[in-house]
């Protein structure tokens, strides 16, 4: 049988309440050459009776998996054993709470087919929550997305060493071939979306699609909703030093623009965890003189998440 185009990975652990509504929200395509590859991690609500009420009517496009003995293992095992099961030539993230607009594949795939260059294409997202957490997301899009060039191809690299612009696994489609040997972080992380798009950005293009988009989910019970200020803030310097890490061991291998873009970043990189670590206006100076943009997104992103995880 000929595999799909398109694997549609959707990570669960006990969203059955909302897990449908992402389920749906695949099957609603306009681009209907995909499987669904749905992994489990763990759950022990009724996830896997919405599962198998969709898998009854559609037997042919969904695929179910779990861990041995129906273990919790987290994100990064989660989602490395969903890709390993992957048949498609591309891979699409939906995260179980999250959910696309019909058109999400459709244009996506076209581009990937238009552009061989390009490994990632991702589309906007529009804030779902309770209240205004999470809202300011909205406006972090509107900021972020000012050095993003839409319509075209073009390098998020230096981009994706500052933060995370594509924001969530539910809001790109890749090439499942750039996914293969994807280093496996050493400790456990939140930011395992930002991970795999700083390592593909290493190996491709990006591309901006703003005729779809995404209905990202925040919540209060999520694991980063969770968290008080100084724990996030800890968290974020931890990951940025990790990441960077982790791009400096395979340096060598980059393409010569990339690696300056590296070495650059390498160097800015000091001032901004010395700053955004344990703020301070002679601090935020010294990384102002040298890196500007960085120095201003960083003290906008201290001051929004201070008000936000308080």
């Amino acid at each position: 049988m000929q595999s799909p185009l398109v694997s549609v990975i959707i990570a669960n652990y006990n969203r059955a309440d909302l897990l449908e509504q992402a389920i749906q929200s695949v099957i609603d395509q306009t681009f209907q050459d995909f499987e669904m590859v749905i992994f489990d991690d763990g759950s022990h609500d009724h996830s896997f009776e919405v599962i198998e009420s969709y898998r009854q009517k559609i037997p042919e496009k969904m695929k179910l998996f779990t861990h041995e003995g129906r273990a919790n293992k987290g994100i990064v095992a989660t989602y490395r054993e969903a890709i390993a099961e992957a048949d498609g030539e591309y891979v699409a993230f939906l995260e179980h709470d999250d959910r696309w607009s019909p058109g999400y594949l459709e244009k996506k795939v076209e581009v990937l087919m238009a552009y061989p260059e390009v490994g990632v294409v991702f589309s906007p997202y529009r804030i779902v929550s309770n209240g205004w957490f999470g809202k300011d997301m909205m406006l972090r899009q509107w900021l972020l997305r000012l050095t993003i060039k839409s319509g075209k191809p073009f390098d998020n690299f230096p981009n994706l060493l500052q933060s995370n612009n594509v924001a969530t696994f539910s809001c790109f489609v890749t090439r499942k071939s750039l996914l293969e040997d994807l280093p496996i972080p050493g400790v456990k992380i939140l930011a395992f979306d930002w991970w795999v798009l700083t390592r593909l950005s290493q190996r491709s293009l990006f591309y901006h699609d703003k005729t779809s988009f995404t209905h990202w989910r925040w919540t209060r019970q999520s694991a980063i909703g969770r968290q008080k200020f100084k724990e996030h803030k800890k968290e974020g310097c931890n990951y940025m030093e990790l990441m960077y890490k982790q791009v400096e061991s395979g340096a060598e291998k980059l393409p010569g623009d990339k690696q300056g873009t590296f070495h650059q970043h390498q160097g800015d990189f000091a001032y901004f965890i010395d700053y955004y670590s344990d703020p301070g206006f002679k601090k935020f100076l010294k990384f102002f003189v040298r890196a500007p943009i960085w120095a201003l997104a960083s003290t906008a992103s201290l001051v929004i998440n201070f008000l936000k995880f308080r």
